[in-house]
């Protein structure tokens, strides 16, 4: 994933942890102090939805069912669902701009 600003090139992969925790879309560049958004991939939005949904299923049958297999196979399906984004940043997303410039 390509983690330059959009407005001035500046790299912003290195961010630190409590920079990175982003409550809106949107951030301001620390080189350029410019206002940019995350740009979210649509293959990103489906891959959370559907690890989230399917463990939300998988864990509502399991505390329904009493089934403690059934609660193994939601906390693998969560497991493979946190490892699926990192795995589609390094594969299918290399070249996609993790940041865009916001609308004006």
């Amino acid at each position: 994933m390509d983690h330059r600003c959009p407005l001035c090139g500046g790299s912003l992969a290195k961010r630190k942890l409590s920079q990175s925790i982003v409550a809106r879309m949107e951030i301001d560049c620390p080189h350029c102090k410019g206002r940019i958004r995350l740009n979210l991939h649509p293959a990103e939005i489906i891959a959370v939805l559907l690890g989230f949904g399917t463990f939300v299923v998988l864990a509502g049958f399991a505390y329904g069912l009493q089934s403690e297999r059934l609660a193994l196979i939601a906390f693998g399906t969560a497991m493979a669902g946190a490892l699926a984004l990192p795995l589609l940043e390094r594969t299918f997303l290399r070249s996609w701009p993790r940041y865009a410039r916001m609308a004006a």
